[in-house]
C-alpha cells in the first residue's frame, strides 16, 4: 500500500531536559533505518498511513516583572536559562490575580507556570499558602520531587516547604502538617473531600492564608467525578472564604476542546486561557498498521515492541488492559530472553514502591522498554523515549497525544505506531487516518447541576459553612431550593427561619456518605477476606455486579459471589476463568421534559431529561478467544430506574418504508444505528461507550413512532448527549463514515457490534442505518 506522507503544525512540545535529571549519553539508533524496516518486512503488516510531523524551535519571552534573583539563580542551576512564552505569559496573568488554565501538550514546563509564583510568594511572605490537587498519587510524588529539586536550588536560608496530605500519609506526619502548614499541601480530591474539608476547622492556619489553588490534569475531571468535582471545589471555596481568604485559581489541562469552559464549570469562576505553545518540538512519525485478517493485533504488537527495544530503541507501549500488559510482557522475555531484565510491566495494582523502582529505572535509562496500561499516560516524569506502540486507539485524540507525548522529548525523532484492534473507533481512523489529524480534539464534559450529585453535597457543604438563603456560589442553580426543601423534609438538614440558614446537628460529617466517583446510592465491593475493592453507582449495579458476573477492576478478574441490596455490598473472588459475562438486559426510556427541539437539514433531533428504567434479566457466559456464547442463566433482579438527559430522533414512516422496500430489518437498522451513534459519540466528547445508554423503537408508544434515543448512563446526566445536541450533524456525519468505512455487510465488532448490548447484538443491519442517515443528511444513497 502507498504510504502517505504528510506535514502538519507540531502540537508536541518538549522543554530542556534539566542536568540534573541527566539520562547517560547513549547512541540510538535511526528513528527513520527503524521505520524502513518496519515497512520492508513481511510479517508486518497493513501500514495504512505514515505521518511526519516536523520539529519546531522554541519560542521564548520574559515576564513584564523579572524573577527574583532567588528564582533565577534556581532556574539556572537546573539548565533553564529562558522561559518558553507561554509560561512568561501565564506567570504574568498569575501575578495580576487572574484565574489561569494552561494548556499545552505534554512536556511544555507546565509545573514552572505555577511553581515560580508560587514560591516567589512563600519567600516574600512565609504564611502564604497553596493547595494543589492531583488525580493520582504518583502524580503528587512527581511533583513534590520536582518541588523539592527546585527549593533546594534556591539560594535563601529560609526555603519553602511542600507536603503531600493524602491516604498514604501516616497519622502522625498528618496531625504535624495540620499543626504546621506548609507553604505548599500537596493532595488528591478523594482527600481534600474526606480530610480537609470536612474537617477544616482544622486547618484554619493553612486556609486564612490559602492564596493559590492548583488543579492539574483539567482533563481528567469529566463525566462523574468532574460533576463532583464541580461541587467540591465549590466547597473548597466557601471554606476559604469562611476564613477571609479568595485564592487565585491555577489549572492545566492536556489538549482538549474546551479547557476555559471546563475550568470555568469545575471551579464557578472567571478564566483566562492561553493555549499557544512555545516550547520546543522533535519530529514525530505516526505510523497507523491495520492487521491483516487473522492476525492478532497484539501478537504485532509485541514483534514491533520487542524489535524495537532489540535494537536500543527506548520503547512503551501501552494497552487497555492488565491483562494484555501482562501477557505481552511474557512473551517479550520468552521470544527474547536477553531483554528479561531490560523491560518491564507497569499497571494499577502494584505496590507503589514496586512503580516507583520501574518509573525510577525507566528514567535512568536502565530499563529500555515498559508495557504500560493507562497507568504512564499522565505527567509522571518518565525521562526521554525513543518509539511509544498503542495496542489500540486509546478512545479519544486527546488520550492518543497524552501518550503520544511520552516519546520526543530530546531533539531526537521520535516514532508512534498504532495498532487497531477490532473496535468501531479504531477502524474509523484506520480508513480515515487523516481525519486524526486534521479533527479537532473532545469536549470534556460535566454537569454541574446534577442533581443527584449536587443533592449529596449539600449535606457536608452545610455542616463545613451553613448554607445562607441566596449564597452567590450557588446562584443561577434552579433545583437549589427544592432539593434544600428535599433535605430538610428527609432530615438531613436543618433550617432556621430567623437565619435564614441551612445546616447539620453540630458535629455531624455526612462526607463519608458521599463517594466522588459515583452517583445516586453507593455500593461497596469487598473481596471474599473483607478488603474493600471498589464503589460502583446504583445505576449500573445490577447490570455489573449481579451473582454470577464476571467483574473487571483495574484489570483483575474478579467473580461475584452475592450481591446484597439492604446493605448495598457485593462479596467477590478473584479469578482466573476462561469466559467473561455480558447481561441480558431490558431497557425503556419515558420523557419526563423535553427541554428543546431543533430541524437540523432532514431530521428532527430533540433533548430532554428522561427516565430510565433498565432491567437486568440474567446473564451470559461468553469464551474469552472466541466470544461464543457458552450458557445462559437467568435472574431475578428489580429494575433500575434511574433520572437523567438524552436526546431522541423520530424516524420518519417513509424512512421505514424504503428500509422495509430494500429487504432490510427494521428493528436491526433502528438497533444498529443506535449502536452506531453511541460509538461515535467519543470522537466528540471524553467518554467512551460504557458512559452512554440507549435504546431503539419500532413504535415508541409516547411518540407514536420509530424512535431512537441515546442517554446519560449515568444518574442525573453528566453532560454527554448535551454535547452530542451541540454538534449533533458532525455527530451523524463521523457515524455515517464509520459505517461506509467497515468492510462488512450487515454488521460486526468494527461497525455496530457492542460487547455490552444487553440483547446479544440481534438483530443488526447497517444496510437500514446507513440510509436512514444518508436521507438525514440529504446524501445520495
Amino acid at each position: 500500500m502507498q504510504d502517505v506522507i504528510k506535514t502538519i503544525i507540531s502540537i508536541k512540545r518538549v522543554p530542556p531536559m534539566s542536568p540534573k535529571k541527566n539520562i547517560k549519553a547513549e547512541k540510538r539508533p535511526s528513528i527513520a533505518s527503524f521505520i524502513r524496516e518496519l515497512k520492508a518486512r513481511t510479517d508486518i503488516r497493513d501500514l495504512t498511513h505514515h505521518e511526519v510531523i516536523k520539529p519546531r524551535n522554541p519560542l521564548y519571552s520574559k515576564t513584564k516583572e523579572p524573577l527574583s534573583e532567588e528564582t533565577t539563580s534556581a532556574l539556572t542551576s537546573l539548565g533553564i536559562v529562558k522561559l518558553y512564552s507561554h509560561q512568561a505569559l501565564a506567570i504574568d496573568l498569575i501575578r495580576e490575580g487572574k484565574n489561569t488554565v494552561v494548556m499545552t501538550p505534554t512536556a511544555s514546563g507546565k509545573s514552572l507556570i505555577y511553581n515560580i509564583p508560587v514560591l516567589e510568594d512563600a519567600l516574600i511572605d512565609t504564611a502564604s499558602r497553596a493547595l494543589y490537587i492531583f488525580p493520582l498519587k504518583g502524580l503528587e510524588q512527581d511533583q513534590l520531587k520536582g518541588l523539592r529539586e527546585f527549593i533546594s536550588a534556591m539560594d535563601t536560608p529560609l526555603k519553602p516547604t511542600a507536603e503531600i496530605y493524602d491516604g498514604d500519609t501516616s497519622q502522625h506526619k498528618r496531625k504535624k502538617i495540620r499543626n504546621n502548614p506548609p507553604n505548599i499541601l500537596i493532595t488528591n480530591p478523594d482527600m481534600l473531600h474526606l480530610g480537609i474539608c470536612a474537617f477544616h476547622e482544622k486547618w484554619e492556619e493553612f486556609f486564612k492564608d490559602l492564596k493559590y489553588v492548583v488543579i492539574d490534569e483539567l482533563h481528567s475531571y469529566r463525566g462523574v467525578i468532574g460533576s463532583h468535582m464541580a461541587q467540591l471545589i465549590r466547597r473548597l471555596r466557601r471554606i476559604a472564604s469562611h476564613y477571609g481568604a479568595e485564592p487565585v485559581f491555577i489549572t492545566s489541562s492536556a489538549t482538549i476542546a474546551n479547557p476555559q469552559e471546563l475550568s470555568e464549570e469545575v471551579t464557578g469562576l472567571d478564566f483566562t486561557l492561553i493555549k499557544e505553545d512555545g516550547a520546543p518540538a522533535s519530529e514525530k512519525n505516526f505510523l497507523f498498521l491495520d492487521p491483516p485478517e487473522g492476525m492478532s493485533p497484539y501478537t504485532l504488537a509485541t514483534k514491533i515492541f520487542t524489535s524495537a527495544v532489540s535494537q536500543g530503541l527506548r520503547t512503551i507501549a501501552f494497552t487497555k488492559s492488565r491483562k494484555v500488559t501482562e501477557l505481552m510482557h511474557r512473551w517479550v522475555v520468552e521470544a527474547s530472553p536477553e531483554l528479561e531484565k531490560k523491560v518491564s510491566s507497569y499497571r494499577a495494582g502494584y505496590l507503589p514502591e514496586e512503580r516507583r523502582e520501574i518509573e525510577g529505572r525507566l528514567f535512568s535509562g536502565e530499563l529500555k522498554g515498559v508495557i504500560s496500561t493507562s497507568a504512564l499516560e499522565l505527567g509522571i516524569d518518565i525521562g526521554g523515549l525513543d518509539v511509544c506502540v498503542l495496542v489500540g486507539y486509546p478512545g479519544t485524540i486527546s488520550s492518543t497525544w497524552q501518550r503520544a507525548g511520552r516519546v520526543g522529548r530530546g531533539s531526537n525523532p521520535a516514532l508512534i505506531i498504532m495498532v487497531s484492534l477490532e473496535d468501531a473507533l479504531d477502524k474509523y481512523f484506520m480508513h480515515r487516518p487523516e481525519e486524526f489529524f486534521t479533527k479537532a480534539t473532545e469536549a470534556a464534559t460535566i454537569d454541574r447541576e446534577n442533581y443527584p450529585i449536587l443533592k449529596a453535597h449539600l449535606p457536608p457543604a452545610a455542616s463545613e459553612v451553613p448554607i445562607k438563603k441566596d449564597e452567590e456560589i450557588y446562584r443561577g442553580i434552579d433545583a437549589l431550593d427544592s432539593l434544600l426543601e428535599e433535605l430538610v423534609v428527609e432530615r438531613k438538614l436543618w433550617y432556621s427561619p430567623t437565619k435564614k440558614l441551612w445546616s447539620t446537628r453540630m458535629g455531624m460529617r455526612p462526607h463519608g456518605e458521599v463517594s466522588i466517583r459515583g452517583t445516586g446510592r453507593s455500593y461497596r465491593v469487598y473481596t471474599e477476606d473483607g478488603t474493600l475493592l471498589a464503589e460502583s453507582g446504583s445505576a449500573r449495579v445490577f447490570k455489573e455486579l449481579h451473582p454470577g458476573a464476571v467483574y473487571m477492576h483495574r484489570g483483575g478478574r474478579y467473580l461475584v459471589r452475592s450481591l446484597h441490596t439492604g446493605t448495598s455490598e457485593v462479596t467477590v473472588k478473584e479469578v482466573d476463568l476462561n469466559y467473561y459475562t455480558t447481561a441480558i438486559t431490558s431497557e425503556e426510556t419515558e420523557i419526563i421534559r423535553e427541554d428543546e427541539r431543533k430541524k437540523v437539514l432532514a431530521f428532527t433531533v430533540s433533548k430532554g431529561s428522561l427516565r430510565t428504567t433498565e432491567e437486568t434479566l440474567g446473564y451470559r457466559k461468553k469464551d474469552l478467544a472466541t466470544r461464543k456464547v457458552i450458557e445462559e442463566r437467568l435472574l431475578d433482579l428489580p429494575p433500575t430506574i434511574f433520572p437523567t438527559k438524552g436526546i431522541w430522533w423520530v424516524v420518519e414512516e417513509h424512512l421505514i418504508e424504503e428500509i422495509q422496500e430494500n429487504g432490510y430489518s427494521t428493528a436491526g437498522s433502528l438497533h444498529a444505528l443506535e449502536h452506531a451513534l453511541i460509538a461515535a459519540l467519543p470522537l466528540y466528547a471524553l467518554c467512551d461507550r460504557n458512559d452512554l445508554g440507549g435504546v431503539s423503537y419500532e413504535l415508541n408508544p409516547e411518540l407514536n413512532a420509530p424512535a431512537i434515543f441515546i442517554y446519560d448512563g449515568h444518574e442525573g446526566g453528566i453532560g454527554l448527549t448535551e454535547r452530542g445536541y451541540g454538534v449533533v450533524e458532525s455527530w451523524l456525519r463521523s457515524t455515517l463514515m464509520m459505517l461506509e468505512g467497515c468492510k462488512c455487510e450487515i454488521s460486526c465488532p468494527a461497525c455496530t457490534q457492542d460487547p455490552h448490548c444487553g440483547n446479544n447484538n440481534e438483530p443488526l443491519d447497517k444496510r437500514g442505518a446507513t440510509l436512514i442517515l444518508k436521507r438525514w443528511l440529504h446524501m445520495k444513497l
